[in-house]
């Protein structure tokens, strides 16, 4: 002990304790205060009973002898904290230069680990302007990925680590995972392998214990863990992949728990990270065999949430089951059962996988479920589709291209008369309809003229459609997917001309049934009997005399299937027909013809069609 502080001492003046602490506090020696931070003993005055401490921003600071033996701790030489008081143009340089190197300084005087709220109350501001401190600190992360003794933790609320350069870094991460028991501890402890598994030297070696303790662990809580028991299992099947390794054969695997786990199943996917979806849903096949699968992931579709569609739909197109996915999501549209994450996936997949079921009843979904959300007092998780439907810019436009005349006006007035849109939305939505479909203008000036109509065929159209369609399903279809299925066996599809070629009519194919399905179900069959001949209308044969020649031609006005120009029978939805449609006996018109042109007739004789 100093022999001035010892005087004291003996004298009674300050105690045996505070005189060894003052004798750590001589002149130049830097100190912590609880409030006053960081400063340096400037003098000692034994006489008068104090010392003099240079605070930072606070110079000359006088504090009683016992006061100061009590209230300060002395800080050895290299402590950060003491080279910024002692020596902080160094420390400046080398957080400019050499980034990782300070925090490293900072973490040994912090005994091994530091909150990076702390680490950035030691930098900011006296070492590294508090603005420029998040620019700094992301520079120092960057350097840090060599520093592969420094933990850089993945969440603010983790501490930075310094680990013992003795140890392999692997094993202090393997023993770290094994050490803890909750199954939320070694989530983390597996993002951390993860993260740096260039650490390891044998992978399958070292890993080894903690693959085996997965199994164990999972196979004992996944009944009332079944969410965290499925995540652990699919990191480590993303590492065993990520490594290019194996598992030993009797370990747990991801399908048993997908099938063991199935009632329990679409909570537990609903709080799993977005990249492991996809290798769950790959489980499926395995977790229920013999196709079972299929109907599993189309349930799922509906009862889980927007992240989880896109993974099931990949996972269904890539077991070549497309056609089936475009059935239910067909019917889904037409039943007005579809979540709105699946409506807005088929919106966004208008041009890949969804392709088969975008069409103008995709739009009368949307309204549906837009209308039933108002109904239900919402907006909730509609917002996202109103504003899918109404800022896409070409959305509505590919919706309604090639719709059927009559569905194309009953959807142009739902849109006219729902209240989900408001005036400027409406118009908007019309503008982009009528900018796809031009003979659509009149509806902006009489919405009201617009009339419920279905489709009127003959009943040999109509059975003709019908089989069309079955052969489609039933031949034409399936032969397809074998195609993919041969195709897909021949490997490497990037340079497979018959796997795409297979795809892409595999493509039209499934168009044409959304198409053909679409049409029956507004079809109304009819045998023509009974109709009136006082004008042409549908079922009517017609007699036309032209004017310029003279000569008579003779038209018959049948269902929308029944066009067969050698008969000149016309289908009422032709320009033709619709020309001659409402005429009487001596009524003079210009007759559209093929599209080159009119000619002048005169409507002469009207007679029934008789099949």
């Amino acid at each position: 002990m100093n022999s001035e502080l010892q005087k004291l001492v003996t004298a009674g003046k300050i105690t045996q304790v505070e005189g060894n602490k003052l004798d750590k506090l001589e002149p130049g020696t830097a100190c912590l205060h609880k409030s006053w931070g960081v400063g340096r003993i400037a003098e000692w005055d034994l006489l008068g009973d104090r010392v003099l401490i240079d605070f930072e921003g606070k110079p000359g600071h006088p504090m009683k002898l016992a006061f100061a033996a009590d209230s300060l701790t002395a800080l050895a030489p290299d402590h950060i904290l003491a080279r910024r008081v002692t020596d902080l143009p160094t420390l400046q340089a080398l957080a400019k230069d050499k980034p990782a190197e300070l925090v490293e300084q900072a973490l040994k005087s912090s005994g091994g680990s530091i909150s990076l709220d702390d680490l950035e109350r030691i930098i900011a501001p006296r070492i590294v302007g508090a603005a420029e401190y998040k620019k700094w600190w992301d520079n120092a992360k960057k350097e840090l990925k060599s520093f592969r003794h420094i933990v850089v933790p993945a969440k603010r609320t983790e501490k930075l680590t310094l680990r013992s350069t003795t140890e392999k870094a692997g094993q202090v991460m393997v023993n770290a995972f094994l050490n803890v028991r909750d199954l939320k501890s070694k989530l983390a402890a597996m993002a951390a392998i993860i993260k740096d598994t260039d650490l390891f030297e044998d992978p399958a070696n070292e890993l080894a214990p903690v693959f085996k303790d997965i199994s164990d662990v999972v196979r004992k809580t996944w009944k009332l863990q079944l969410k965290e028991s499925l995540h652990l299992l699919l990191q480590r099947d993303e590492l065993v992949d990520q490594l290019k390794t194996q598992i030993p054969a009797d370990a747990a695997q991801a399908h048993e728990l997908v099938r063991d786990g199935r009632v329990q199943l679409t909570e537990a996917v609903n709080s799993l990270p977005v990249g492991l979806l996809g290798r769950l849903y790959g489980a499926f096949p395995a977790a229920f065999p013999e196709g079972a699968w299929v109907k599993e992931c189309l349930a799922h579709l509906t009862r889980t949430g927007g992240r989880a569609v896109s993974e099931i739909t990949s996972v269904m197109d890539a077991n070549d089951e497309l056609d089936v996915l475009a059935d239910f999501l067909s019917k889904a549209v037409r039943n007005r059962t579809l979540s709105t994450d699946l409506l807005i996936w088929i919106c966004k997949e208008r041009k890949g996988l969804s392709e088969a079921v975008f069409s103008i009843d995709l739009g009368n979904a949307i309204i549906g479920a837009l209308e039933d959300d108002h109904v239900a007092g919402g907006p909730k998780k509609t917002g996202r589709l109103h504003d899918t439907m109404a800022e896409d810019r070409t959305l509505v436009g590919e919706m309604v291209s090639d719709a059927d005349e009559e569905d194309l006006k009953l959807f142009a007035k739902r849109i006219l008369s729902t209240s989900v849109f408001d005036e400027l939305t409406r118009r908007s939505l019309m503008g982009k309809i009528i900018k796809a479909r031009p003979e659509m203008e009149r509806m902006m000036e009489n919405a009201a003229a617009v009339k419920d109509e279905g489709l009127i065929v003959s009943w040999e159209s109509l059975q003709r459609k019908k089989a069309e369609l079955d052969d489609l399903v039933n031949v034409q279809i399936p032969h397809n997917k074998n195609e993919i299925q041969i195709a897909r066996a021949e490997g490497d599809l990037r340079e497979n001309g018959g796997y795409k070629a297979a795809r892409e009519q595999q493509s039209v194919l499934l168009r044409m049934k959304s198409k053909y399905e679409a049409e029956l179900r507004h079809a109304q069959g009819t045998d023509f009997a009974g109709v009136k001949t006082d004008r042409v209308g549908i079922g009517t044969i017609v007699e036309v005399i032209d004017h310029a020649s003279g000569k008579t031609e003779v038209f018959t006005v049948l269902g929308a299937w029944d066009s067969d120009p050698d008969k000149n029978h016309l289908s009422y939805m032709s320009e033709t027909a619709k020309a001659l449609i409402g005429k009487a006996p001596g009524d003079e018109l210009e007759l559209p013809m093929d599209g080159v042109g009119t000619q002048k007739v005169k409507v002469s004789t009207i007679k029934a069609f008789k099949e």
